[in-house]
């Protein structure tokens, strides 16, 4: 019996692994996910072509719009935020803003001249909608990165102060976990430069991408040192300086958090009185009614 239980269980598991895959290749757990797959692909797909289209389509007709020193500026904003577009994208964007603003004005025109004369600053403010909020994210990123720099800075500052022999590259690679974001981004690309060229390359492009106070000053010293010179005293004014601006960020964020409730405060008594007034007149008419 245990040779035949044996037995069985041998041909039971052959089975299994010869015969059953050419009745049921996948389970039904990996179909759905190869469906799924294949769906996102097909997004994808259609999100590339029409991609595409709107590129050929700004090619085509947002070039003339542009001048060279827009372009280069568009340029440097969309390199910066890593978006995946061309300046002239951003352009077409700004034409069909302005577009769309100009059928507002019609519209608007046919009801009321006023109307039509007020809505025609839509025009306006949709040429240059896209290029304004490029402009915002790029200065909010670089906010943000000089915000978190000074913890980067610390690091830095307590590995050069024990020793001389430090390359900055591993420093870099020991706090890129604990970063935020953008600043994970900048340094990520700062690795990238150190391995395309060397670090004073990386703090040099640093400097153009985030040109910050803090963050020039940084470069500048970390520039003096890589050439033999010690300036640990630098370092550390720089330290006592940094530590204070964050302090001074840090009071800023707790007033704007205190000024918004405040507002949320005020917002709800106004409307809490508001919900009041309108109780009360309704029983008031409802009471005259009454005596009618």
């Amino acid at each position: 019996m245990l040779a035949k239980l044996i037995a069985f269980v041998f041909i039971v598991y052959l089975i299994k692994q010869f015969l059953y895959p050419y009745f049921m290749v996948v389970t039904k757990k990996q179909k759905n996910q190869l469906r799924q797959y294949a769906k996102m692909q097909k997004e994808e797909e259609r999100k590339r072509a029409t991609r595409e289209k709107k590129r050929k389509i700004a090619f085509k007709f947002a070039k003339p719009f542009m001048s060279e020193p827009k372009e280069e500026e568009l340029k440097k904003l969309l390199t910066r935020l890593n978006k995946d577009k061309y300046p002239e994208e951003v352009v077409l964007e700004q034409i069909t803003y302005m577009g769309i603003g100009v059928l507002v004005s019609l519209i608007m025109f046919t009801a009321n001249r006023t109307l039509g004369l007020v809505s025609a600053l839509f025009i306006v403010l949709g040429w240059f909608y896209p290029v304004d909020e490029l402009r915002k994210e790029y200065e909010k990123k670089n906010t943000d990165v000089a915000i978190n720099f000074p913890e980067f800075y610390s690091m830095v500052f307590y590995q050069y102060s024990k020793s001389v022999n430090i390359y900055l590259a591993d420093v870099i690679r020991d706090y890129l976990p604990n970063a935020s974001e953008n600043l994970a981004d900048e340094l990520g690309v700062m690795l990238d430069n150190i391995d395309y060229a060397d670090e004073e390359y990386a703090l040099r492009q640093l400097k153009r991408r985030v040109p910050k106070h803090f963050i020039i000053k940084f470069c500048d010293i970390m520039e003096t040192r890589l050439r033999g010179y010690d300036n640990v005293s630098q370092m550390q004014y720089l330290k006592n300086e940094i530590d204070a601006f964050r302090v001074t960020e840090l009071e800023k964020e707790l007033a704007r958090r205190v000024s918004r409730n405040n507002v949320i405060q005020v917002t709800l008594i106004a409307v809490l009185v508001v919900y009041i007034f309108i109780f009360y007149m309704f029983e008031i008419v409802e009471s005259l009614k009454m005596f009618q």
